[in-house]
């Protein structure tokens, strides 16, 4: 499933929050998708009211400093001969009020990996997540020279790596010795919380496996969580965590961030999910038969890609993928076992709702 076609279908199925009853009359989405072509592509929610967009490269500029680009029209959809860099962040207002602001989810990244932008996801309240402040990513040690000067044009300060040392040494990020963003690791022992997923042997099996996985990484990764909100706090941003496929460690860490900034819980797994679609099961199960680790094989060790193959494949499709159900059990146990994120991230991760308060007042517009 490409982009449009899961904005399209999250629009009609209700996994991109609704907006609150004061937004209620002139709800908008958005989405921009890179094409193949190189030209992006607008796709809105509201087809038959008269849009405008508007165009800058920063995310915040308000609408008197953009540049309008097209003015009333229709349709839902737009294509844009627009350049990868610098980036592009786009207003859409509605003749009948609506207004929201849409950037690419997807960065442009020759060697990246899941590398994309928390923006523009909707609160509870109809405020939006900034664009360019918080990203997402898998392994960076792929990232081109040119991709390294887009991130720092970018303004990319910290990098939160929550893999472990062995994945580090394996795979190293490469702002470790080139100038740009500090990168920030601690030292865990990951075998220890994935144990269970070999004794996985049905679908139904392996989401329960996965999503307890997941929330031991909260255990686990307690000092990396903690370490990333007091970043956010103090300011340090933009701000990008990243683990090897970008989705598990850092799903659970993208879920608590989004969790406390309060976008709603569907858009959350909805967010995780896109990891599927960016790099689907079928990315890693070739990469796996090209080699061990060091010849394209994903991050895997040889080891782990053999106990992999030997694993049913609706097994394997559940623990390669992103599927919605593993983040949805995850976190209806950290609602059971923890009161929700919000409470968790105040008793374990170091948050008051003094900080809660501001890290909304700084990273929602």
């Amino acid at each position: 499933m490409n982009r449009r076609d899961f904005l399209l279908a999250a629009l009609a199925n209700g996994t991109l929050a609704a907006a609150p009853a004061a937004f209620a009359a002139t709800p908008l989405e958005g989405a921009a998708t890179r094409k193949q072509t190189g030209s992006l592509q607008l796709d809105w929610s509201a087809k038959s009211d008269r849009t405008s967009i508007y165009l800058s490269t920063d995310p915040d500029a308000p609408r008197s400093a953009m540049r309008l680009i097209k003015a009333n029209i229709t349709g839902g959809t737009l294509d844009l001969p627009t350049p990868t860099t610098p980036r592009p962040y786009f207003l859409l207002t509605t003749r009948s009020g609506g207004q929201t602001r849409v950037a690419e989810r997807l960065l442009p990244l020759a060697g990246g990996r899941n590398f994309r932008d928390l923006g523009g996801y909707r609160t509870t309240d109809g405020r939006q997540v900034r664009w360019g402040r918080i990203y997402r990513s898998g392994v960076m040690s792929s990232l081109t020279h040119a991709d390294m000067d887009y991130l720092s044009k970018l303004g990319v300060s910290v990098i939160c790596d929550l893999r472990s040392p062995q994945e580090r040494s394996g795979e190293p990020t490469p702002f470790q010795t080139a100038a740009g963003p500090k990168v920030i690791a601690f030292d865990y022992d990951m075998a220890s919380s994935m144990g269970g997923l070999a004794r996985a042997t049905t679908k139904a099996e392996a989401v329960k496996v996965f999503a307890d996985a997941y929330v031991q990484f909260i255990d686990l990764l307690t000092p990396h969580y903690t370490d990333l909100f007091a970043r956010l706090a103090a300011g340090e941003a933009p701000l990008a965590m990243n683990c090897s496929a970008g989705k598990d460690r850092t799903g659970m860490g993208a879920a608590l961030v989004l969790s406390v900034l309060g976008v709603p819980r569907e858009t959350i797994i909805a967010d995780y999910a896109l990891t599927q679609t960016y790099t689907p099961p079928a990315y890693y199960k070739k990469q796996m038969a090209q080699g061990p680790k060091g010849s394209g094989s994903g991050g895997l060790t040889s080891e782990q890609a053999q106990a992999f193959a030997r694993m049913p494949a609706e097994v394997l499709d559940v623990i390669l993928g992103s599927d919605p159900a593993v983040m949805r059990e995850a976190l209806a146990t950290v609602d059971r076992d923890h009161g929700g994120p919000l409470a968790l991230a105040k008793a374990r991760l170091g948050l008051t709702d003094s900080r809660i308060s501001q890290l909304r007042k700084t990273y929602l517009v």
